[in-house]
């Protein structure tokens, strides 16, 4: 089958959504599929990374040029009459159902997080209740799109999970140290827009914590603007020299930052999935996180880690403390947190449960 996709991101800067985008190509790709990729704001020297470079998946970046991209798509749909057309962010949707028309093909829009938390301009909300289907990365995501745009309401939307790429290593973790090692991890940009992620709320919450675990450091990867504001609100708390700010770090160094973890903690408020949760699990760290959003899918709260009331330092506190104190647990949910990736985001489910909702609607016709 062909298919076209219109995308924001894929290969260029990393995030979530081309994070994403990159797993259905390949999804397809390996299933047999030729895809056609138009992408946004891709560089046209954007690298593709070699698990892609192969014929069936053809790659149109755009270089930000939204002209470029609405008259490369016009084209690749009417050159190639793909029997289905992805719309990989609901801005697109308008672009997307007028594709569809035009050849008459299947057509379904992902959406994600805070994309469609809000009440979306009225031809955008339009096009995507026009989808064929629509596919949300998780259930709160679709109940807030339900609610805040009136998406879904006849039962038209799949959810389909995040998942981590085949290619995506596990290293032992080291066995338990005596005295157990005492390092807190978040991997999140530290910028204003994001302030939900929690940071702030971690750091008070090391304020509370310094008198009973005085070795512990809290180790941030990650940057942005808002950072300054993080550095002063430590040193006003007298946490500075146990709260590590390392910026924007390789994959190497990430790699190690969650071998060294004792715990993941991110008390996001508006997490749309969390994927850092499963990276960290995937490398035996329990994880704490929010109970307000899309966390629970992903955390088995007491059995991969914990989860809080993300609004609550002292909450933070209890939970990160309980993990520290009890290293055997924390082991265990280590340990629990592997196997649950391994069985529930792992990449071979993320293309079954996908190949299984465009063969609901495209070949079934439901």
């Amino acid at each position: 089958m062909k298919v076209l996709l219109i995308a924001p991101d894929l290969f260029g800067p990393p995030g979530g959504i081309a994070r994403y985008a990159q797993m259905v190509c390949l999804s397809l790709v390996k299933a047999g599929h030729t895809v056609e990729a138009v992408v946004l704001a891709d560089p046209s020297n954007t690298h593709v990374p070699t698990t892609f470079d192969t014929p069936t998946l053809n790659y149109h970046p755009c270089h930000g040029n939204r002209l470029a991209f609405v008259q490369k798509s016009i084209e690749m749909a009417l050159k190639i009459k793909p029997a289905l057309i992805l719309v990989g962010h609901v801005n697109f949707s308008p672009l997307g159902y007028g594709l569809a028309k035009l050849i008459g093909a299947k057509w379904a829009t992902f959406i994600y997080g805070i994309d469609v938390w809000q009440p979306l301009p009225w031809h955008r909300r339009l096009a995507v209740r026009k989808s064929d289907q629509i596919i949300s990365i998780s259930k709160f995501t679709a109940q807030q799109a339900a609610q805040n745009n009136n998406l879904g309401k006849k039962g038209d939307v799949q959810i389909l999970h995040n998942c981590l790429a085949p290619s995506f290593e596990v290293a032992a973790r080291p066995e338990r140290q005596k005295p157990p090692r005492m390092n807190l991890l978040t991997v999140a940009r530290t910028t204003l827009a994001e302030r939900y992620k929690g940071h702030d709320y971690v750091i008070r919450a090391m304020a509370i914590m310094r008198t009973r675990f005085p070795q512990l450091v809290y180790h941030i990867v990650g940057d942005g603007d808002w950072q300054p504001d993080l550095r002063k609100l430590a040193d006003e708390l007298g946490v500075s020299e146990n709260v590590v700010f390392h910026g924007r770090v390789s994959d190497e160094a990430l790699l190690q930052h969650y071998i060294d973890a004792t715990v993941f903690v991110m008390p996001s408020q508006c997490e749309g999935f969390g994927f850092v949760f499963i990276e960290a699990m995937a490398h035996g760290t329990p994880a704490i996180g929010g109970n307000l959003d899309a966390t629970p899918e992903v955390i088995m709260d007491g059995v991969t880690g914990c989860l809080v009331d993300p609004t609550s330092v002292n909450a933070i506190a209890t939970a990160i403390s309980y993990l520290l104190e009890n290293p055997a647990q924390c082991e265990q949910m280590g340990i629990n947190g592997q196997q649950h990736v391994q069985e529930k985001f792992s990449f071979d489910r993320f293309q079954q449960n996908l190949l299984k909702i465009i063969d609901r609607f495209v070949v079934d016709g439901r």
